[in-house]
């Protein structure tokens, strides 16, 4: 006969917080932070990444982005800029045909399935030991002095403390110097982010070879009628019929009601683009639907008050800081107008690169930010923001934290630390896949965003 459950009686009466242990926290898991967690587990360090999402991936997964921009350098046959353990699902996604690369604004970009992408970050944090925080809201920061010594996090299963040595903020809010109080810094004017949204049922062979100015023109005369606010952006085809679209703007308030208003916003943009698609482009668009809407995207909301400051003359002129941590050639993309965005690009030779000091918050000895909210003038982080970037910014965040141990992140051997990121400031060596994928030149149609 079967047994079927019978009711047990349950309470939460005073529980106390569940306590993990570890030497290292990181805290987001978008491309920073789980560059970071992965790094710093291969150092052999314990490690909790904690995310407020269900899910490992950040915007990667949740804003569906589906293109890895800033991974290499300029110019018909560009150098890759960045190296570490995320070399392992670049590979993986290639060999299995879930990534490829693409020529755009004068260098390469890797388009990737986003599905692919999520299932290579879990089976690896698996694999490293990680310790996954998930659904996990910070709410409080305990500290004893210049030292954060814990992080209480809300789930929804109870609060959840967590003790470490160290801490890596890839949060892309700055959300661990924000509840400690320090002095954060914003930008001065909207930096507008974006949802985007893959089509289905395509006839992409009818518009495989479609400029940018197609749809722009499209978007321009008649954007108004559809309640359009923006008229620039990409679209390009991911194979099977889909197209993977960067073309609208919302606002990135800095609370949780607005920011939810904003991405339902960006959802009604979407729609409106399938509708102006559908009657100006019947022939590729008449039986088009959305596949996929993405989260909100964010591009920018708080920055920290580093030791050092990234600012757009050092990122034209490339300068070159003696705390260097990353190179990085990706232009000047700035979202500061609903209608268009602002590109300044820069040529073949061109690299910039990353002060450590702008990943360390003043006041704070054991914690280093990684990703969108280091200390950079809005247009310069408008250079560096990008996967790429934040990859190399999470291994230099946990070689620092690895190096320092129980000392201080603003006293570290910065010589030995740009040994252990020899590769990513100044390796010289060319993916044998680009000249059998992309050539030395190839369509600029699609472009990015």
């Amino acid at each position: 006969m079967t047994r079927f459950p019978e009711i047990k009686p349950i309470r939460r009466g005073g529980a106390e917080p569940k306590v993990l242990d570890c030497d290292v926290c990181v805290l987001g898991s978008g491309a920073a932070g789980l560059s970071a967690a992965l790094e710093a587990g291969a150092l052999g360090e314990s490690v909790v990444l904690a995310d407020a999402a269900p899910q490992v991936g950040g915007q990667a997964i949740s804003a569906a982005l589906g293109t890895l921009c800033g991974l290499y350098g300029n110019g018909p046959q560009p150098l890759r800029l960045v190296h570490g353990v995320m070399d392992g699902m670049i590979h993986e996604l290639i060999a299995a045909g879930e990534a490829a690369p693409r020529r755009a604004r004068n260098t390469v970009i890797l388009d990737y399935a986003i599905d692919a992408w999520q299932r290579w970050a879990e089976r690896a944090v698996v694999a490293a030991g990680v310790t996954p925080l998930l659904g996990a809201v910070l709410r409080e920061v305990e500290r004893g002095g210049t030292r954060v010594t814990a992080l209480a996090f809300a789930t929804r299963f109870g609060e959840v403390r967590v003790q470490a040595r160290a801490f890596v903020d890839a949060s892309g809010d700055a959300v661990i110097p924000w509840l400690s109080d320090l002095e954060m810094n914003t930008a001065d004017e909207p930096i507008y982010g974006t949802v985007m949204a893959m089509f289905e049922r395509v006839d992409t062979d009818a518009c495989a070879d479609w400029p940018r100015s197609t749809y722009h023109e499209a978007m321009k005369r008649r954007g108004a009628e559809f309640g359009l606010v923006r008229f620039d952006g990409f679209i390009f085809p991911v194979g099977d019929g889909r197209v993977n679209l960067n073309l609208t703007h919302i606002e990135t308030p800095l609370d949780a009601v607005g920011l939810a208003l904003a991405g339902i916003e960006g959802k009604r943009q979407v729609d409106a683009l399938l509708a102006l698609f559908r009657e100006e482009f019947p022939e590729a668009y008449g039986r088009a639907r959305v596949a996929h809407y993405g989260q909100a995207g964010i591009r920018q909301t708080r920055t920290i008050v580093g030791t050092r400051r990234l600012t757009v003359e050092a990122v034209r002129n490339g300068a070159v800081p003696d705390d260097r941590v990353l190179r990085c050639s990706w232009p000047i993309e700035l979202h500061t107008t609903p209608e268009t965005t602002h590109w300044e690009m820069f040529d073949e030779d061109h690299l910039h690169y990353l002060p450590f000091g702008a990943m360390t918050p003043k006041g704070l000895d054991n914690v280093v930010v990684a990703g969108r909210c280091i200390d950079a003038e809005p247009a310069a982080l408008a250079s560096v923001r990008v996967m790429g970037p934040c990859f190399a910014m999470g291994r230099a965040a946990a070689e620092a934290v690895h190096q320092v141990e129980a000392g201080s992140l603003h006293q570290l051997d910065m010589a030995a630390l740009q040994a252990r990121l020899a590769d990513n400031l100044t390796e010289t060596t060319r993916d044998p896949w680009l000249e059998r994928s992309v050539g030395e030149s190839g369509p600029e149609a699609y472009g990015a965003g």
